[in-house]
Order: structure tokens, then C-alpha cells, then sequence
């Protein structure tokens, strides 16, 4: 369990709850109760949950009279691993398969800060210290797939005016390219990924080519992970949760960001 005051504090008080009278409780999630819009329009009901969950993402604001707004700002959570909506710890919630969407660079799949906008839809505003607990970030995700498909229909003319400029969309079907590599390296792909998320070293030796035409040069011939003991020790697991995120790499990224802007 994380020292985190605000949990703690949090946990003092359900425990007085008749419900929550057993002990044992160490940790607190949050469930977000958002109501879908029942709205026999598809399209109304779609721009409904938009309204819904953007009101439901916004940070939580201290009070216009509360001092520390002059020494922490006007948003309540002001810690990396806090959820900016209710505040609680993050660090052990399980992500499931957002973690490696939101958490990871998806070129190279090392590790990134995922930090929310000040007014929610991204590039609205300014973006927070905190970040969203699982719960709060599925209806984030859901939330930017709701405004892809108000995108897609917000321009029911764009054929005819591609048609002006000259441009014409024809459908067609591609045939699927035949698999050529070998089945073994198929089989063991996902493993070699694995091992990347982790951190764990590759080296790769490339092919001198054909010594004649030079056919092939430059592909890759050999690949060996390395497994250095002292490096596995200090390198955190992957998982679905802050906590096994190699949390000074976590920081450093936060410091290089921030000397950007």
C-alpha cells in the first residue's frame, strides 16, 4: 500500500461505514458510474455521452478560497500517480490493455507519462501533473472514439467537394501478402516484444550481402537478447500498473518533457 495521505485518510473514513466495518482494506479503486444516453437518435445519443463524459473527465478544482491554490495550483491532484478526477492513487490499479496504449511510446514501446488536458479533449488547454485511474481512462478512450466517428460524420459533403478538385475514391481489394517468414520467427515474435517492453537488450548482426551483387545487405541475420542479472535486478517488471514501471525512468521522462515546453 502506497503513503499516499489521501488514500489513507479516504480508508479512515469508509471504515466507519457500517459496509465497510471489516478489516483487511488496504487499497481503494474508484468505479465510475456513467449512464449511457438512451437516446432513440444514435447520432444524439453519441454527442449526449460526449457532453457526459466530458463533464465526467474534468479535473477536480480546489475551492476559489483555499490557500494552497497559491503554492499548488487550482487542481486538486497535483502528484504524478494521482487520478485528477477523484484523486486517488493510481500506482497499483490494474490497466489492462490501456497501459500499454496510453503508458508506452507505440514505436518503441518504452515507457511514457500519460498526462491528461486541463479541459479534457486533448489539445484543449494544458496538460496536468496527474494522470486517470483505469476506470476514468476506459471512458476517456471511449470518449476519443465518440469524437473519431463525429469526425468521420461531420462532413457529409466531402465526396462532392473532393469531386470538384478532381479527386475520385475508388474501392479496391488488396490480396493478402503470402507469409514469408519462417514460422519460427511468427511463433516467437510476440516473445521478442515482450522482452523489449522489459527493457531486456537485443543485439542484432546484419548480412554483408551477396559478394558479388550485394544482394541482402543490411538485413537482419542474428538476433541475440542478452540477460545481464545486475540489469534485471534493477528493472521493473512489465505489467498492467504503475507500480511495475521502472518509476525513476517514469520521472525522468516527466523532467525531459517539462523542459521542453
Amino acid at each position: 500500500m502506497s503513503d499516499d495521505f489521501h488514500n489513507k485518510r479516504m480508508l479512515h473514513l469508509m471504515s466507519q461505514m457500517p459496509q465497510y466495518d471489516e478489516e483487511g482494506y488496504d487499497d481503494i479503486i474508484a468505479q465510475v458510474d456513467f449512464q449511457m444516453s438512451n437516446h432513440p437518435n444514435p447520432k444524439k445519443a453519441r454527442r449526449q455521452n460526449i457532453k457526459r463524459a466530458i463533464k465526467s473527465l474534468r479535473p477536480m478544482k480546489r475551492s476559489f478560497f483555499d490557500i494552497r491554490r497559491l503554492f499548488r495550483g487550482k487542481y486538486t491532484a497535483f502528484k504524478k500517480h494521482q487520478c485528477v478526477v477523484d484523486c486517488t492513487n493510481c500506482t497499483n490499479s490494474d490497466y489492462g490493455d490501456l497501459f500499454d496504449q496510453y503508458f508506452r511510446d507505440p514505436l518503441t514501446m518504452k515507457l511514457k507519462p500519460f498526462k491528461p488536458w486541463s479541459k479534457v479533449i486533448p489539445g484543449n488547454g494544458f496538460q496536468l501533473d496527474g494522470t486517470y485511474c483505469p476506470q476514468h481512462l476506459m471512458l476517456y478512450h471511449n470518449l476519443l472514439e465518440w469524437l473519431e466517428q463525429e469526425d468521420a460524420e461531420s462532413d457529409p459533403n466531402f465526396f462532392s467537394r473532393m469531386a470538384k478538385k478532381g479527386v475520385a475514391f475508388i474501392p479496391i481489394k488488396r490480396q493478402k501478402p503470402q507469409e514469408t517468414e519462417h514460422p519460427l520467427i511468427v511463433k516467437y515474435t510476440p516473445v521478442f516484444i515482450e522482452m523489449q517492453k522489459d527493457g531486456i537488450p537485443m543485439m542484432h548482426f546484419t548480412s554483408p550481402g551477396c559478394p558479388n551483387c550485394g544482394h541482402g545487405k543490411g538485413q537482419n541475420d542474428i538476433t541475440i537478447p542478452i540477460f545481464d542479472n545486475r540489469l534485471l535486478q534493477s528493472t521493473a517488471p512489465t505489467g498492467n500498473t504503475l507500480s511495475t514501471m521502472d518509476m525513476a525512468e517514469y520521472y525522468s521522462v516527466i523532467e525531459q518533457m517539462g523542459e521542453q515546453k
